[in-house]
């Protein structure tokens, strides 16, 4: 037998009984194993040998009183896995312990269940725990172009808030995959009431979070099905993690009975293949829905409405925190299946892993990880997500249309209104103003609302247009004010004539002969008027379509970037130069471009007051009040004089524009000066 005492003890202890030659042997086991290979003999089996050997036994052999269970003894010998057990896992009582291996194997399993249950439940909880809004400033249009005539033009933020989202349950307002809050999808509102009808009805449904869940409502069945099969994904995979969380934990405290000490090898087999199955399933669960999360968020989906005909989310949208936790849960289940594949075992009590383990179980992971890769980037690449944006059409002006006229829902915030309610004043601080160095405003405008006292050509701000007023709108008292001078009556036409220089002399023929126009429309010669240009931080700068008429498309241009409350920035991100000139047929006051802002040379904006206002035109005086406002206005408190020339040269690069300028080629009418209550008292002179 295994257990009996090997003849190399012999030779090593020479006063030990020997074996006689056709004489019964007693039979000696070593429990607990042999120090020094000290042969240990029950008391009986010693006073034996010691008859046998008679007294040619010099020195018995030691005696020991502590053995294994009787039954162990009367049965002549040590089972082979209770002599390996003892051998290559000493401990000091007889309860069998786990291999160290198989334990962390165990262990590590309880803690990634523990944690992918967890973070799997706090993805279905959150509701913007997937996607979530770009900022607005990166929005394009959501709506259909087409319909933009209509009065339907909205970015994603417009229609469902700047803070939504999208989680794997709900979105941010707790709808539903399958649930739409206004009580029928849009295609059924367009059947019903017609499509104008649905048009005119988006602000009210906006205010009522009536368009979420956005997938149900118009009808993106590839979406709303996606989210579904990635959410029963998740749930099943919680499911699923909470199994193993018990499974691996009755297995560290001896409770599984598929890992137990004495388990049939059937049910031990069953006891390694079952979480190597599950971990490995975890592991392509995760894989599969991150794959289904890039296709539908680079994918182009088709939606059953016409007023979003198509959406790519990528272009509206962002990842959030789900999808990376769901790459982490593709390493951690694989890392988990290779540590129960190779650092377990079906006698998980008596294995100690091999080189050969341990090197498989680093293939299994890099392999694991390749495979995660490649289906991930092949995916993405399927879908173009790595293809070059579109070119742009370059016959589509991307700030048609951008002049803003609500800041909330069909709120009309922009539309005019009353300067004063109540006797109170009810907007913010208006222009054109009086610009007399000295002069101070009456309307209190804080501590946040400055001008811009840079040159714009010194800051993130751009030209966009270029327009004239007949006469001047602002108040410079001795340069231009109702003393000034020039040809005919004060008023041209239906146009309000503002205030005029008083450089007009009428025998001067410089004043007074006539110039033949080429480009401009319904100018004089001895006229005076101020020219404006809108400067913005949010035009197409830089670009064939920077220039604008109506001024305001290009001012808001390209969204997010110019905020009306949240913060107010109007007054830092849109300015407006201002200079007043009289007119005169002289080649000597030539000026070759007029387009790209104010003239700053010699005495050209040597004198120059700034101060916040609001946008002009004879729409405006002084009961009805402008609510494109506070902007910063910079403007030259001198008259100067410039060639009628230079005037139709700068009507002839107005017409090279890519946007049809013809607009603004004549001169509008002149607000009147604002009175003091409603003109900032924040002016700043020759900063």
């Amino acid at each position: 037998p295994r257990a009996s005492i090997n003849m190399s003890m012999y030779m090593e202890y020479p006063n030990m009984v020997q074996p006689q030659p056709g004489v019964m042997q007693p039979q000696v086991f070593s429990y607990p194993p042999p120090l020094a290979n000290v042969p240990l003999v029950t008391a009986e089996q010693g006073r034996q040998a010691s008859i046998y050997a008679e007294a040619s036994v010099a020195t018995p052999p030691m005696v020991v009183e502590n053995v294994p269970p009787k039954s162990s003894i009367e049965a002549g010998i040590v089972g082979v896995n209770d002599y390996e057990r003892n051998f290559t896992q000493p401990r000091s009582d007889d309860k069998p312990h786990m291999a160290l291996s198989a334990k962390m194997a165990h262990t590590l399993g309880v803690v990634v269940a523990f944690v992918v249950t967890a973070l799997v439940a706090a993805i279905l909880a959150d509701g913007m725990s997937v996607i979530r809004l770009k900022h607005a400033s990166e929005l394009p249009r959501l709506t259909d172009y087409s319909l933009r005539e209509h009065g339907l033009d909205y970015r994603a933020d417009e229609l469902l808030g700047t803070a939504y989202g999208v989680g794997l349950h709900h979105d941010a307002s707790g709808a539903r995959w399958t649930e739409a809050r206004a009580g029928a999808t849009l295609k059924k509102y367009v059947e019903e009431l017609g499509l104008h009808q649905v048009i005119a009805a988006v602000p009210s449904v906006i205010m009522t979070d009536g368009l979420k869940h956005p997938a149900q409502f118009l009808l993106c069945h590839s979406i709303r099905d996606s989210g579904l099969a990635a959410m029963s994904l998740a749930i099943i995979a919680m499911v699923a993690t909470i199994i193993m969380v018990f499974y691996h934990l009755s297995a560290i405290i001896g409770f599984n009975p598929f890992t137990k000490i004495g388990a049939s090898p059937k049910v031990a087999l069953f006891g390694k293949a079952f979480p190597c199955l599950i971990w490995f399933v975890l592991y392509a669960g995760f894989l599969i829905v991150c794959c289904v999360a890039i296709s539908v968020f680079y994918g182009t989906h088709d939606c059953d409405n016409p007023f979003v005909p198509s959406i790519k989310l990528s272009d509206h949208f962002k990842w959030h925190w789900a999808y990376p936790i769901a790459n982490v849960g593709i390493f951690a289940s694989l890392a988990t299946f290779a540590a129960q594949l190779f650092f377990n075992s079906t006698d998980a009590y008596h294995f100690t892993p091999t080189t050969k383990s341990k090197v498989g179980a680093v293939l299994v992971l890099v392999l694991g990880i390749i495979v995660g890769v490649v289906c991930q980037v092949s995916t993405a690449a399927g879908v173009g997500a790595f293809d070059s944006a579109a070119p742009t059409d370059p016959t589509v002006n991307p700030c048609e249309g951008q002049k803003p006229e609500h800041a909330g829902p069909g709120d009309n915030y922009f539309s005019n209104v009353d300067c004063m309610k109540d006797g109170v004043i009810a907007v913010f601080e208006q222009a054109g103003a009086n610009v007399t160095k000295g002069y101070i405003g009456g309307l209190d405008t804080g501590e946040w609302r400055v001008p811009i006292t840079d040159p714009y050509d010194q800051t993130d701000l751009c030209p966009v247009n270029v327009h004239w007023h007949l006469g001047a709108e602002h108040l410079s008292v001795g340069e231009f004010d109702e003393n000034g001078k020039g040809p005919g009556t004060r008023r041209a036409g239906d146009e309000r004539l503002g205030h005029r220089c008083h450089k007009y002399d009428a025998q001067d023929p410089k004043f007074t002969t006539p110039y033949q126009w080429k480009h401009c429309v319904d100018m004089k010669v001895g006229e005076t008027y101020e020219v404006h240009w809108p400067h913005s931080a949010a035009g197409a700068c830089g670009t064939e379509w920077q220039y604008q008429t109506p001024f305001y498309d290009g001012v808001f241009c390209n969204d997010g970037i110019i905020n009306i409350l949240t913060p107010l920035n109007t007054y830092k991100t849109i300015g407006v130069q201002a200079q007043i000139y009289t007119i005169v047929n002289d080649e000597d006051y030539y000026r070759d471009n007029m387009i790209d802002g104010m003239q700053t040379d010699g005495d050209f904006g040597a004198d120059m007051t700034m101060y916040t206002g609001s946008t002009t035109g004879t729409s405006r005086d002084n009961d009805v009040c402008s609510r494109y406002a506070p902007i910063t206005w910079q403007v030259d408190r001198k008259c100067h004089l410039i060639s009628a020339s230079s005037f139709d040269k700068m009507c002839e690069m107005m017409k090279q524009q890519k946007d049809d300028m013809s607009g603004d080629l004549y001169a509008h009418g002149s607000r009147q000066t604002t009175a003091t209550p409603i003109t900032a008292d924040n002016q700043v002179f020759d900063p």
